[in-house]
């Protein structure tokens, strides 16, 4: 398991928590979204990891598009997200 954090100015401004070739978690502060901080870190965690498999939320379009552009595609497997009446779809690359 590997947590990968981005923290400035005392504020924890994104990370990303990994466990083998699987991203569990990506999660950027609203007010640090859009400065590139979640493409650093995927980017990050694809050359030092290898990460190769992830699931959305399908209804996160945004978020589906980008993951797309680091090469994860759509699969046929979806499923409910536990605990909640969303749907998740897994992502491969």
């Amino acid at each position: 398991m590997e947590n990968i954090w981005v923290y400035d100015d005392e504020f924890v401004k994104g990370l990303i928590h990994i466990e083998g070739d699987w991203i569990q978690e990506l999660y950027v502060d609203y007010f640090f979204q859009n400065k590139g901080i979640g493409a650093m870190l995927i980017a990050f965690a694809i050359r030092k990891f290898d990460v190769r498999h992830l699931y959305v939320l399908e209804k996160n379009t945004r978020a589906i598009r980008f993951y797309q552009g680091f090469g994860f595609s759509l699969t046929q497997e979806r499923r409910i997200q536990e605990g909640t009446t969303e749907f998740i779809v897994k992502m491969d690359r």
